[in-house]
């Protein structure tokens, strides 16, 4: 192959499909608006702003204060004989409430990717088809419909409308990550000289602390099972990653540099070496170009060009005719 498109959303928001996660934000409010109330509440975010950055804020819910209200909401009954029944409740309560937002919010999304717009043609960017691959991260088919792109040569690595599998969405933070933003005081250890029955009046005494640490723990659980597993992707798509090793030529339209997909960037420049092959980059403001810049710095690239996608239009267009 001499070619490789990488293709992301910017490429379809080019030809008017109104694919952005603010259009997401426009749809919920319209369609579902009860989860839009629900994503915002629990997220404590009622500005549009925040959805720009959608995937990445979804590993940002404060998981202490969420497990706080949830866990005074269920304190353990202490005058039970059976209280240590109880400890647990506010951690599976926390559990379905995650899993009913995070259900709803996947299930909301596929319905509206579903229901986007057609591009449009008078926007058409000159793409060479001869010996080319096209990684796309969009799940709409604008390259098979509009390009003509034979699917064998296209891989949506998030999915496509024409699958019967879930989209991939997701965060790029681990466990770890989101443990550290949601840091809070531990559950003091069981002194091991105490005798059973000083035990129990310490579990007696930490009950509620116990029952609020564990509601936390399953919120951080929740938040980080959102996690977009790109390495997981990547080499279950490594057949066709193999097929990058000697394109003379990539190019990166509507991709917008976001902290969650560069490590599939990084796998093109380690599978095509930053010595052999051209870089074509595209930005769509003077706002983006700084993170072009920066890739193309941190990756050491030594054929690399930055261009604009309405620079690329092909003459042969519904403007032109």
């Amino acid at each position: 192959m001499t070619h490789l498109y990488v293709i992301g959303n910017g490429f379809d928001l080019h030809h008017n499909i109104r694919s952005s996660f603010r259009c997401f934000r426009c749809w919920l409010e319209r369609f579902c608006p009860s989860v839009l109330e629900e994503v915002e509440s629990i997220y404590a975010c009622h500005d549009v702003h925040w959805w720009s950055n959608f995937e990445n804020n979804l590993a940002s819910l404060d998981a202490v204060k969420f497990a706080t209200e949830i866990a005074f909401e269920n304190q353990p009954d202490l005058s039970s004989e059976h209280c240590d029944r109880t400890w647990s409740d506010a951690q599976i309560e926390v559990e379905n409430k995650l899993n009913n937002i995070y259900t709803s919010i996947r299930e909301s999304f596929h319905e509206w990717i579903m229901q986007l717009n057609e591009p449009q043609d008078c926007k058409m960017i000159k793409i060479e088809q001869k010996d080319s691959i096209f990684l796309t991260f969009n799940y709409t088919k604008t390259l098979e419909n509009m390009y003509h792109v034979p699917s064998s040569n296209i891989l949506h690595i998030h999915g496509c409308i024409d699958d019967n599998e879930d989209f991939v969405l997701g965060h790029g933070k681990t466990y770890e990550d989101i443990e550290k933003m949601n840091s809070a005081p531990e559950l003091s250890k069981v002194p091991d000289t105490l005798s059973d029955e000083e035990k129990e009046l310490f579990y007696d005494e930490q009950a509620e602390q116990f029952h609020e640490q564990l509601a936390r723990i399953a919120a951080i659980a929740g938040v980080a099972s959102q996690r977009k597993q790109v390495k997981s992707i990547i080499e279950r798509n490594r057949a066709f990653f193999d097929r990058m090793k000697d394109v003379q030529y990539i190019h990166v339209f509507g991709f917008s540099f976001s902290e969650i997909d560069m490590p599939y960037l990084e796998e093109i420049v380690n599978v095509t070496g930053v010595e052999n092959a051209t870089w074509e980059i595209s930005y769509y403001g003077d706002n983006d170009k700084p993170k072009v810049e920066k890739f193309i710095t941190n990756q050491k690239l030594e054929k690399s060009k930055t261009v604009k996608l309405s620079e690329l239009l092909l003459v042969k267009s519904l403007d032109a005719k």
